[in-house]
């Protein structure tokens, strides 16, 4: 690290558990400012102890006693004019020790500073090397909060192990999500480019596959990298799947059940290769309802279930599309959900998807791909029956393989209580948004290694545009304010007035050009 010149801000105090190497309080010396989550340093044993600020309190002796204010008040005049209090005011900092930067190596604090030594500012080269920020070809999110530090991550370390994107509605992950979309498209051949897939229920991406409106000169145009599909048109090749693919689309069935079926769909695969072409869900149906020998109690309920398939409209001969033709280094595919309201339906289109791509990567048939899944409680909750979430499985078996075959994920959801424990704990690298819920606050908790009361206290005071990262892609707990998305508004951004004024407008119009034609 360059030499610095070293800027004091503080001065170590001495209290009942501080300084240790777990706490090390300081009061802050006039004129200067701090705040919590910013990074100081104090020079230990010809090294350097960083620190992160947990928490502030503001002390004045001329108010610690309730009566004696009262008292004096009693007078009419405020205590302020009576005496000198802002000479008495002072401001601690609670910080916890992260580590000791010596001899050009990281070591973990294991001894305090002492009582009376000084705080400085931390250099900004010290916290890039510190914080595991990448110079070259980073993932750029933001800046660190108090710091003048880019937050560029390292793209393997972000998304090899997984990430998830937890908030409150309205607290910014969708921006969020759109600065990481921005950053992976934006990647050069020669920087490692990847292919990315986006689960969409609401068609909050929908804009990165629309040129800028003509005006918009400040977006930037993501239409020749970025497609959309609408989930509407997909259709699962029925002849492609076998008797427990297809059983996985049922709620609680059978052993005997799955047998029947694996015996009717080995007929009709033995009549397709003599050429009689693939079949679908009619022809199945029509076998089972044709064999007598099957058990009335078997029967039934696969030709119910079989039926209900049926009408989701969403099963076909064979597949389209090849996902072999959506997945491609460098662009992206926006899944539109928006126009399927059937929960179920959205979740055999992922569990399809799903199990297609990480079948082709783990053959390499595809480049190394990155799934967005939007509202993924929807998709991997908590809770659920055998067969009510088909894509649950196999999203969390990417969780736990794919890291080993260039398959990643980005789970995004305002409900982590919702959410799979098990999914979760394998996202490596969690970005927390502002969160209030205190039930989804202990579920974040116990899932995130590196997170503790104090961190998780900070998050319900974060502002929109702010985040915490956290896990493999940084060190040590950094909060990030996100930069500014470059990319075109989302059609979902419009608050409840401009929503309502564009439909009064559009009303107007409508009823305008009725009165011209007549």
């Amino acid at each position: 690290m360059e030499k610095y010149e070293p800027v004091e801000i503080g001065t170590v105090t001495s209290g009942p558990d501080s300084p240790s190497p777990l706490k090390v309080d300081f009061v802050v010396s006039p004129q200067k400012s701090v705040h919590t989550g910013e990074y100081v340093v104090v020079e230990q044993d010809g090294g350097l102890l960083i620190l992160q600020v947990r928490n502030l309190v503001t002390s004045n002796r001329y108010f610690e006693r309730a009566e004696s204010i009262q008292e004096f008040e009693r007078s009419g005049r405020p205590i302020q004019t009576q005496f000198p209090t802002a000479d008495w005011e002072y401001l601690v900092a609670e910080t916890r020790p992260l580590g000791v930067y010596k001899e050009k190596q990281f070591l973990r604090p294991t001894f305090p500073p002492s009582p009376g030594d000084k705080i400085q500012k931390t250099p900004k080269a010290l916290l890039e090397e510190f914080l595991g920020f990448e110079k070259k070809a980073g993932i750029h999110m933001g800046s660190l909060e108090f710091h003048d530090v880019p937050v560029n991550l390292n793209i393997s370390k972000l998304l090899q192990k997984h990430v998830a994107i937890l908030a409150m509605s309205g607290a910014g992950k969708s921006y969020l999500t759109s600065v990481l979309l921005e950053e992976i498209l934006d990647r050069k051949t020669e920087d490692g480019r990847i292919a990315t897939v986006i689960i969409d229920p609401h068609g909050e991406y929908s804009g990165f596959a629309r040129s800028p409106e003509p005006g918009d000169n400040e977006s930037v145009d993501y239409s020749d990298k970025v497609s959309l599909m609408k989930a509407s048109d997909i259709r699962i090749g029925v002849s492609s799947l076998n008797a427990y693919e297809l059983a996985s689309y049922f709620i609680d069935s059978s052993g005997a059940q799955k047998r029947e079926l694996s015996r009717i769909i080995d007929e009709l695969k033995r009549e397709m290769k003599q050429g009689l072409g693939p079949y679908n869900l009619r022809k199945i149906m029509q076998k089972l309802d044709d064999d007598a020998e099957i058990n009335t109690n078997v029967k039934l309920p696969l030709l119910s279930w079989l039926k209900e398939l049926e009408y989701l409209n969403l099963f076909s001969d064979i597949d389209y599309p090849n996902i072999s033709d959506i997945v491609k280094p460098g662009k992206a595919k926006i899944v539109d959900f928006s126009g399927i309201t059937d929960l179920r339906k959205k979740r055999i289109i992922t569990s399809f998807i799903s199990k297609k791509m990480f079948s082709k990567r783990r053959n390499k048939r595809i480049p190394p791909f990155l799934l967005v899944v939007e509202e993924a409680h929807q998709f991997v909750p908590e809770q659920s029956r055998q067969g009510e979430t088909p894509s649950k499985s196999i999203l969390e078996t990417i969780a736990r393989e794919g890291r080993k075959f260039g398959a990643s994920l980005c789970l995004i959801s305002q409900r982590p209580i919702n959410l799979s424990t098990t999914i979760l704990s394998q996202c490596n690298t969690h970005i927390i948004l502002r969160i209030t819920n205190p039930y989804d606050q202990k579920h974040i908790g116990e899932s995130s290694e590196g997170i503790d009361q104090k961190v998780l206290d900070m998050i319900t005071v974060l502002r929109v545009g702010e985040a915490l990262i956290v896990g493999e892609a940084v060190r040590y707990p950094v909060f990030v304010k996100v930069r500014k998305r470059k990319s075109r508004k989302s059609p979902h951004e419009k608050t409840l007035q401009e929503a309502a004024i564009e439909f009064e407008k559009k009303q107007k119009q409508d009823l305008d050009d009725l009165d011209a034609f007549m």
